[in-house]
C-alpha cells in the first residue's frame, strides 16, 4: 500500500457475479473525509443473497443506477475491520486501531454496498465496536442480518415470552440469527419452528428450534396445517418469500391476532415468474378480506440500519444471546468462488470473504495480552494509510 492504492471488486453491469465482477488494482485510498467519517481497513466481508440478487438483476429493475451509467459499483454492505488514522473532526467515539463492524448505507442509486474493498470510508453512525471476546471474522456476520431479525421480532412485532414462532428459511444468514433470538425471547414455554433443507435440520435445531421442517420433503403450508392447527403460531417470519401458499393458508396455523411478517421476496429467475410473484404479493398486501383477501395481518418492511439497532445487536452479542454461524471463508482474491458457494443453495449461515488477516487467532482468554498483541499486529499492517 506504499503507493496509496488499494484493490476492489467492482462491477459495471448487471449479471452473474463470475461474469461481471472484476478485481481492480490501483484504486486510490481516500486521503480526506467529512467531519463524521472514518476510514476502515476491512478485515472480513459477509456476502448477502439479497444484494447478490441485485447484482444478477434478472428483471432489469433493481441494478444500481450507477450501473445504468456504466460507473463502477463495489458490492456487499456487511463488514468488519479496523479504524485507521483518517477520521473526521466530529469523530470522538472511535480511535485508531478500534475493531468495528457495520453496514454501508444504501440508497436508490446504489443498492450495491461498497464493502468488498480493502479500505472503506464510512460515517460513524453505521459502525459499532466489536465486543472484546469476538473475532473480526465472526463480527462481520452481524449488522444487516442481525438487525433485520431484531427489528421484526423486537421492534415491529414485540414478540413475547411463551409465544409460538415459525421462521421460513431458518438456515440462511437472517434465519440462523432469527432462530437464536426467537429462542431467547419466547423462552422454554414458547415454541420455535423453522424450515430448512434436510441436511441442515440438526444445525437449525441446535441453534434453538424445537422443530426444523425439511421444506424439500414437505409442502410447508400442508405440513403446518396438519401439525400446528391445534396450537397455532403467534408470529410467522417469511425470510425467503417464495411461497404464496404459505400466507394464503395461514389462517389454519396462525392465530387471528397474529402476524405474517415478510422480510424478503424471491421473484424467481424469469420475468414471468417475477410478474406472477408481484401480483401475488400485491394481493397479500392490499386485497381486503371482503374481496377474498386472507384474514391475517400481513406486514412487509425493509429494515433501516441505525446506530440504535446496531448497538442493540452489539448488546445481544456481548451477552451471548446470538452467535455467528459461519458456513465458509474465502480469500479476497477468490471472492468469485465465495459467490458460487452462496448461490449453490447449500449454505448454512454466512459466507465470508477475508479481505485482510488482521488477527492471529479467533479467540483469547487474556484480554490485556490479546489487545497488546493486536496493537503490535496493527502497527505492522499498512502503515502508510492507517
Amino acid at each position: 500500500m506504499s503507493n496509496g492504492t488499494q484493490r476492489q471488486w467492482q462491477f459495471r453491469a448487471a449479471g452473474e457475479p463470475r461474469d461481471v465482477l472484476k478485481l481492480v488494482d490501483n484504486v486510490p485510498i481516500p486521503t480526506s473525509c467529512k467531519e463524521d467519517e472514518v476510514l476502515i481497513r476491512v478485515s472480513h466481508v459477509a456476502l448477502t443473497l439479497l444484494y447478490t440478487r441485485k447484482i444478477i438483476n434478472h428483471y432489469g429493475l433493481v441494478a444500481p443506477i450507477s450501473c445504468w451509467r456504466g460507473d463502477a459499483c463495489v458490492p456487499e454492505p456487511e463488514f468488519s475491520g479496523v479504524v485507521c488514522d483518517l477520521r473526521g473532526d466530529n469523530v470522538t467515539e472511535f480511535k485508531t486501531g478500534d475493531r468495528v463492524f457495520g453496514f454501508t448505507p444504501m440508497w436508490f442509486g446504489n443498492f450495491a454496498g461498497n464493502g468488498l474493498s480493502e479500505y472503506l470510508l464510512i460515517k460513524q453512525e453505521y459502525i459499532v465496536k466489536v465486543p472484546d471476546h469476538l473475532s473480526l471474522r465472526d463480527a462481520s456476520c452481524f449488522s444487516a442480518s442481525a438487525v433485520t431479525a431484531y427489528f421484526c421480532m423486537v421492534e415491529r412485532w414485540h414478540l413475547k415470552e411463551g409465544q409460538n414462532v415459525f421462521i421460513n428459511a431458518g438456515s440462511g444468514s437472517v434465519g440462523v440469527i432469527a432462530v437464536q433470538l426467537a429462542r431467547k425471547i419466547v423462552g422454554k414455554n414458547g415454541k420455535v419452528v423453522a424450515s430448512c433443507s434436510g441436511s441442515k435440520i440438526k444445525k437449525v435445531e441446535s441453534l434453538g428450534a424445537d422443530k426444523a421442517i425439511d421444506y424439500r420433503a414437505n409442502k410447508l403450508s400442508e405440513y403446518l396445517k396438519q401439525h400446528y392447527s391445534s396450537d397455532p403460531f403467534d408470529f410467522i417470519i417469511d425470510i425467503f418469500g417464495n411461497d404464496h401458499a404459505l400466507y394464503a393458508n395461514s389462517p389454519h396455523y396462525l392465530r387471528p391476532d397474529g402476524a405474517y411478517y415478510n422480510i424478503g421476496i424471491d421473484f424467481g429467475s424469469s420475468k414471468w415468474s417475477a410478474a406472477k410473484r408481484v401480483v401475488e404479493f400485491l394481493g397479500e398486501m392490499l386485497l381486503p378480506t371482503f374481496l377474498g383477501g386472507v384474514p391475517r395481518t400481513h406486514i412487509f418492511a425493509s429494515t433501516h440500519i441505525t446506530k440504535k439497532r446496531l448497538l442493540a445487536v452489539q448488546q445481544l452479542v456481548e451477552e451471548g444471546s446470538i452467535k455467528a454461524v459461519v458456513d465458509s471463508v474465502f480469500q479476497f482474491e477468490d471472492a468469485l468462488s465465495a459467490y458460487d458457494k452462496l448461490l449453490d443453495g447449500s449454505v448454512t449461515g454466512k459466507v465470508l470473504v477475508e479481505v485482510k488477516k488482521l488477527e492471529k487467532k479467533r479467540g483469547f482468554k487474556n484480554k490485556k495480552t490479546h489487545l497488546k498483541n493486536y496493537k503490535q499486529m496493527y502497527e505492522n499492517t499498512d502503515k502508510t494509510y492507517r
